[in-house]
């Protein structure tokens, strides 16, 4: 990309010194966790209708299953433990032992969604530094996103295996920033304004080669991808999206680090056998259980009651009709939408004024055409490959929301949150790219601030 002014680099380091940096991200953290904690205290617990604590009683259902039992349960759709039954059981163990630590008290519960939120919003930040690292502004306004999105928060406070999924999701994409950038050959997404000696030619000292002269360390991190990975898995069957990212990932690395194919297809193979190690067994049991392994066929058998998208073409609506509807109210409830005591049973989502969406819409275009104009420049490459695979876990989220919403009538925007790292990364990407040089510091904490105060204004929805 190109080279930044000294003035924009030093503008944005003068507004955060260098004792405001060691502070600015622990205080977003923070705000992030006492936001969680309070929309937790202001929601009512158990409600499966409500869309910011999605099937919330079911999923209880099944930690106290484990935390009484401590072992797995047979999925008998409504019956038995629950119809969250079906799920794989990582997440489960692990709010069983807070159950059992807390007495079985659910929004004590609730915090380990808490941690798993507040995981994600430190690895944006991770993320955007090892991009950036000198431009913590840009880091911000990226965790500023993930901590203040209202959903987000509201997720984080409710038990369920989302906010796990999310955290692993994000975890998997850090590792393979990490390990692209150690086998690259440049520092930082944009270089900076003075030429250093590895611009001039020599590498970075933490850009050697995957593995070179790092020892246990790089085996280590060929390690971590396919265990994160195997665990996401565990965690939810949309996991199985991390497999191509984790490969293709691994394959470029080992590529730069060898110079053979050869080597790096059998990296690939080395770690998708370790995944499967990790997680293969969940898969054998459901195969003997149900003769399904991934649950998906069992899954359209169950819940063959549901709302479906031939519903509404069977009232009339067209196939574009249909589609509108679909995006307009996922567009509204990855924001935010919320439950209430008389939409509890039909589970429909209640929504913010439209002017609040639209102001969201224009905020949203911004960072998309923003980001656009920023791939438009040129990059190291490692960054480049990193791009294209945080674009491809949004991409792959995207065409299996699409074909979920084809058979099942289901518009929320929580199924994005898998990609919620990416899609933070370009937002503060977007953002930093469209507003102009000498606004950019103000623009980035304003908008950051707008959304804080959204995530506080939502609160008065609550209860």
């Amino acid at each position: 990309m190109p080279r930044r002014r000294p003035r924009e680099i030093h503008r944005q380091q003068g507004l955060l010194t260098s004792s405001w940096l060691g502070y600015a991200p622990w205080a977003v953290l923070t705000a992030h966790c006492l936001l969680a904690i309070v929309y937790n205290l202001a929601t009512p617990f158990g409600n499966n209708g409500y869309p910011n604590t999605p099937d919330e009683g079911a999923h209880f259902q099944y930690v106290a299953y484990v935390a009484r039992e401590w072992r797995l349960p047979k999925f008998e759709g409504y019956a038995g433990v629950g119809y969250e039954a079906h799920q794989p059981p990582l997440y489960y163990f692990l709010a069983a032992a807070v159950y059992a630590l807390t007495g079985g008290e659910g929004k004590a519960v609730r915090l380990l969604s808490t941690a798993c939120s507040a995981g994600v919003v430190w690895l944006v930040w991770l993320t955007l530094r090892r991009l950036a690292p000198e431009r913590p502004l840009l880091a911000l306004a990226g965790m500023g996103f993930a901590a203040f999105l209202p959903m987000h928060i509201a997720i984080g406070s409710a038990v369920g295996n989302d906010a796990l999924t999310n955290l692993l999701f994000a975890a998997v994409l850090y590792a393979l920033l990490v390990n692209l950038s150690r086998s690259g050959g440049s520092e930082a997404l944009t270089p900076s304004p003075s030429p250093t000696a590895w611009e001039r030619g020599a590498k970075p000292p933490h850009s050697r080669l995957a593995g070179e002269g790092e020892g246990g360390e790089g085996r280590t991190r060929l390690l971590l991808l396919p265990l994160l990975t195997g665990l996401t898995l565990l965690t939810k069957a949309t996991g199985i999206l991390l497999i191509p990212i984790m490969l293709l990932g691994v394959v470029v690395a080992a590529r730069q680090q060898s110079g053979r194919w050869g080597a790096a297809f059998g990296a690939a193979t080395l770690v998708l056998v370790i995944t499967l190690l990790v997680s293969g067994w969940w898969l054998v049991r459901n195969y003997m259980l149900y003769g399904d392994p991934l649950l998906q066929r069992t899954f359209l058998e169950v819940f063959a009651g549901t709302a479906k998208a031939q519903d509404f073409i069977n009232q009339g609506m067209t196939w574009g009709q249909y589609a509108r509807l679909v995006a307009d109210w996922t567009f509204r409830s990855f924001w935010f939408a919320y439950g209430a005591p008389e939409t509890a049973r039909t589970g429909l989502p209640n929504f913010l004024p439209d002017s609040v969406y639209l102001g969201l819409g224009v905020l949203t275009l911004g960072a998309v055409m923003g980001f656009v104009l920023r791939l438009r420049e040129p990059s190291p490459l490692w960054a480049r490959v990193w791009l294209l695979l945080a674009g491809l876990c949004l991409v792959l989220t995207l065409v299996s929301f699409v074909l979920f919403v084809r058979v099942f009538f289901q518009t929320q925007g929580r199924y994005f949150y898998p990609a919620l790292l990416p899609i933070s990364v370009f937002w503060a990407l977007g953002w930093e790219r469209l507003a102009p040089e000498r606004y950019r510091p103000t623009a980035l904490l304003g908008i950051t601030g707008v959304l804080l105060a959204l995530a506080l204004g939502c609160l008065r929805y609550l209860g």
